[in-house]
């Protein structure tokens, strides 16, 4: 089956303003925010959602994660750290991610390794989870296999009995990461497949080098 796609059709009326090294800001991290705020005006659908790629023993594994914030220079996201993705950071730290915006035709992908948030940090953010979503977090034994879905609504609705009129503290095994990015790409589309790419790159001073790469 032979598959025919047009960026231009799934930019909507979303106007391309020019890229380049000369307007594009000297922080990655305040380039990523304009592009992700545009994301928000032109309503793209969960522009949080970003493709997480980590490698255990050379095999390459990659799944949605969301983001949820940017701190301390770092892609913030959460997890439960028995899960697959957790396995393979332990293993080893790097990893890739890619955020893609199809209504304003718009990628950024970035490169860096990880390390776990502070307690502190993970206890206020799961606190800020809806109560369901906390319970989840105890119910799921993620990446495990499951005998079938009767058996997690079984031990989902245990654990909302057992947490009835009570806080619910995050599970110790549930954490986040902080993404520390040594690379940073912006992709614009454009015309002709002639597409923008503006690469932040660390140098050995822990400085931001820009970049412009053939598309």
């Amino acid at each position: 089956m032979k598959i025919k796609t047009n960026i231009s059709q799934i930019r909507f009326k979303y106007k391309k303003e020019s890229f380049d090294i000369s307007n594009a800001n000297s922080d990655p991290f305040k380039q990523f925010i304009k592009w992700f705020n545009e994301a928000l005006k032109f309503k793209v659908f969960e522009p949080t959602a970003m493709t997480l790629s980590t490698c255990k023993n050379t095999k390459v594994s990659s799944r949605i994660v969301l983001l949820k914030g940017i701190e301390k220079k770092s892609f913030v996201f959460y997890t439960n750290l028995n899960s697959r993705k957790s396995s393979d950071i332990k293993n080893n730290s790097n990893v890739a991610a890619v955020f893609w915006w199809p209504q304003i035709g718009k990628q950024v992908r970035i490169e860096g390794n990880v390390k776990k948030v502070n307690k502190k940090d993970a206890d206020i953010y799961f606190s800020t989870r809806s109560r369901k979503s906390q319970i989840g977090s105890w119910a799921s034994d993620q990446s495990n296999i499951l005998k079938n879905r009767k058996t997690l609504l079984s031990k989902f609705a245990i654990i909302e009995k057992r947490f009835e009129n009570k806080e619910i503290k995050r599970p110790n095994y549930w954490s986040g990461y902080l993404i520390n990015p040594i690379l940073i790409e912006f992709w614009q589309g454009r015309d002709n497949r002639l597409h923008d790419r503006i690469v932040y790159k660390k140098n050995n001073q822990k400085k931001w080098k820009k970049y412009r790469l053939n598309p």
